[in-house]
């Protein structure tokens, strides 16, 4: 079993080594990521379109913006600096929420599943908010249940995200309460309670209820009524999220074994059990090997997004229970103090992030083939060229298309003026941000090798 000082070193090195990986070939552009790109370069200013995540849709772009400010015009390097924002702030509070908790090897459980489980199985779409939302509230949880007096660098940390949570994902219409009780629950049970600190705790409780405020403005009033209705239809459908799904099985079986038996968490049997699953979660790029759609998704890892939320909030309610004071005769708190429990908890959670990573890597090297045989196909075809006529209909680059960015992206990958311009299959008939035959004009912007 590893120490927590091994878990939480090798924990952060592997989520940075992976984001930075991740932006060198440039995954931020992946479905709306190209329309980002587009847009950024097109008006040269932030991409904010949608106020409700405004804050955290702003911090992302400043890499890529700091660039374009400077007079960077190659679309390569610009889509790598989109890509490292996008994976630096979830990124950057899931190692504050792993430092905090590196003392602590039941919190380190905790923030390590939930990089495994939310992160991981769901991040392929980095361009959703949703990622710096849930590594934000994770380390506001973590860094709650570790403090042991009111301090102004907390209270400075704490004022800070909850400034960012207030426009920053409509999770918080559930979360932001959460988050703003744990946090006036912080003020209420220390003494002393100096004057700053204690107004600084105050404030990030004030933003989480803000941004409360804010999500429950955009439901009522959607930036797109279809959109919305989409998210509601679809909420359910995690199950079509393959890696979610084997993730999330471990996890309940220990969940479960740890409130009917808790006593039994110290020994081997609940993770034998836990571990099988673990096992088909790290064998699942095999069944690419089949002629199925039962196989590592991208695309399908946004539908997971929403049961990701309420995952999370269980951990958050299970971070503050397992600290409270009040709580401390819990029987299942109690028994979660034996090394040995916490030993096998810790090392079931390593298990499970090791599990996802080859799924991760190939779905990672099925991009990098796509967005090369993307470019090749632009760079070598004048005008409109039809999907249907190119290796990109092909398995396995074609589960990477989405039909509607298609265009956005043969823009961003263009050389030259003339250089092709991807259209969607003839069947297609919806929304495109620009017809494929009427390119708009980049001026200075091309993609360099």
């Amino acid at each position: 079993m590893p120490s927590t000082t091994l878990a939480s070193r090798a924990t952060i090195g592997l989520i940075w080594a992976l984001a930075l990986w991740h932006s060198w070939l440039c995954r931020g552009l992946f479905v709306d990521g190209a329309a980002f790109l587009m847009n950024i370069t097109r008006h040269e200013q932030f991409f904010d379109f949608y106020t409700p995540r405004l804050y955290a849709m702003v911090a992302a772009q400043v890499p890529i913006m700091t660039a374009v400010t400077l007079g960077v015009t190659d679309l390569h390097l610009l889509a790598r600096l989109l890509s490292l924002g996008l994976f630096v702030l979830p990124t950057l509070f899931y190692t504050l929420a792993l430092v905090r908790a590196r003392n602590e090897p039941v919190l380190l459980a905790v923030v390590i599943t939930a990089i495994a489980l939310v992160f991981m199985t769901t991040s392929f779409f980095i361009v959703g908010e949703y990622n710096t939302a849930y590594g934000l509230i994770m380390a506001v949880a973590v860094w709650l249940a570790t403090a042991e007096r009111l301090t102004v660098r907390d209270g400075l940390f704490l004022a800070a995200v909850g400034g960012l949570a207030i426009r920053t994902y409509e999770v918080f219409i559930y979360i932001g309460p959460l988050l703003a009780a744990m946090t006036l629950w912080q003020v209420w049970r220390f003494r002393p309670r100096p004057v700053l600190p204690s107004l600084l705790h105050l404030a990030a409780a004030a933003g989480f209820l803000g941004g409360m405020v804010v999500a429950i403005d955009s439901v009522l009033h959607p930036y797109s009524e279809a959109h919305l209705n989409e998210t509601y239809d679809t909420a359910l459908n995690f199950w079509q999220n393959p890696q979610f799904l084997m993730a999330v099985v471990p996890v309940l079986v220990i969940a479960v074994w740890a409130l009917v038996r808790p006593e039994q968490l110290g020994v081997s049997k609940p993770y034998r059990w836990a571990n099988i699953f673990v096992l088909v979660l790290a064998l699942s790029p095999l069944l690419a090997l089949t002629d199925t759609v039962v196989r590592p998704q991208a695309k399908s890892q946004y539908v997971a997004r929403t049961v990701s939320g309420v995952i999370v909030a269980t951990m958050v309610v299970f971070i503050w229970c397992y600290t409270a004071q009040r709580l401390r005769g819990w029987r299942l708190r109690q028994i979660l103090q034996g090394e040995q429990v916490r030993r096998r908890l810790l090392g079931f959670a390593c298990l499970l992030l090791l599990a996802t990573l080859p799924s991760d890597i190939q779905l990672t090297l099925i991009w990098e083939s796509y967005l090369n045989t993307f470019r090749q196909v632009v760079v070598t075809h004048k005008g409109v060229v039809a999907i249907d006529d190119t290796p990109l209909s092909r398995r396995p680059t074609v589960f990477m298309v989405e039909n509607w960015t298609l265009p956005a992206q043969s823009l961003m990958l263009r050389s030259k003026p003339g250089d092709g311009v991807v259209a969607p299959p003839r069947s297609y008939s919806g929304w495109l941000p620009f017809p494929p035959d009427d390119p708009p004009n980049f001026g200075r912007f091309f993609w360099r090798d």
